[in-house]
């Protein structure tokens, strides 16, 4: 596989985010990305904020499966958290363009992560 396929590019981004590492964040995500959750739709600068929100509860993803077809891929991992939601299994489709995510999809249950939510606003106010 190619540094650039989908695939290769999406495990990146999953892992990198399990690990904290979001200096690889910039070349992972195009300057034009969309990414799509629960109604919302971010930006780049958007999605990276969310994403370093959530970073205190997240100890690590465990990728379940990645499925890809051409310059799209799907990752099934859990977003294992320090919280009492645990792990919440969590989906993102994903659309690479020359090497760089484009537009990511975030799909998961709100139920089971609200937890989390909750967790981080309670560590926030303290």
């Amino acid at each position: 596989m190619a540094a650039t396929d989908a695939e290769t590019v999406a495990r990146r981004y999953i892992q990198a985010v399990g690990a904290h590492d979001e200096e690889p964040l910039d070349d992972l995500l195009d300057v034009a990305l969309v990414a799509e959750f629960a109604g919302t739709t971010l930006d780049k600068d958007g999605w990276r904020a969310a994403l370093h929100r959530l970073l205190p509860a997240l100890v690590r993803n465990e990728i379940r499966e990645v499925f890809s077809d051409g310059d799209r891929a799907c990752v099934v991992y859990d977003f294992v958290t320090d919280t009492a939601a645990g792990a919440v299994r969590c989906v993102e489709l994903l659309t690479v363009r020359d090497g760089r995510i484009a537009h990511i999809e975030l799909l998961l249950d709100r139920v089971a992560f609200a937890p989390v939510n909750e967790e981080l606003a309670q560590r926030a106010s303290r």
